[in-house]
């Protein structure tokens, strides 16, 4: 069965990168990550504690980019026309891949409530979201509540991420955190 293609925003590129199990979630869900080069300049570093010290560590996907799980691409020309107009709007990494999604019809994955809102607007299905893709992983690849529990701390600490209150996924990441 071919890789389902999906378009990541800089954020969700974040929160997996944090888990270090990138291509590993990838192979369990079947997936090829696709990020525009919009979105892979708003990559930035994750937050790691190192002998004591907040140290942080840069997320450097181009080396990756030749696995069968990560393609980064950049816009075609049928695409600058929509990414000028949604850049307006929404930062770059986004206004990107809204419009490499809508032009390439693949499925894309955001956390930013804003580029979700301009997803619909724009025709698309509704976007995947960082919990979702956990949970999915967490299913499929069989994780104990322990490698989940872990793999969501490094979520919440190396990426900062929190998600908000509106995420379907929100009571299955808040019965990890319950008495921590």
């Amino acid at each position: 069965m071919p890789r389902q293609l999906l378009l990541l925003d800089a954020c969700v590129a974040i929160n997996l990168a944090a888990t270090d199990q990138l291509p590993d979630i990838a192979e369990t869900l079947n997936l090829t990550s696709v990020l525009t080069q919009q979105a892979v300049a708003e990559v930035g570093h994750l937050r790691d504690v190192i002998d004591g010290e907040l140290v942080a560590t840069p997320i450097d996907l181009s080396q990756r980019h030749r696995d069968p799980v990560l393609q980064l691409i950049d816009l075609e020309p049928s695409e600058y026309a929509r990414y000028i107009q949604l850049a307006r709007l929404v930062d770059d990494g986004e206004a990107a891949t809204i419009a490499a999604a809508v032009h390439r019809s693949i499925q894309l994955a955001t956390d930013d409530r804003k580029a979700r809102k301009l997803c619909a607007q724009c025709g698309l299905t509704e976007p995947l979201r960082t919990l979702a893709l956990m949970h999915s992983y967490a299913d499929n690849a069989l994780l104990s509540h322990s490698e989940t529990h872990d793999l969501l701390i490094k979520i919440r600490d190396r990426a900062s991420f929190q998600p908000p209150r509106t995420d379907p996924y929100q009571k299955w990441w808040n019965e990890y955190f319950q008495g921590a």
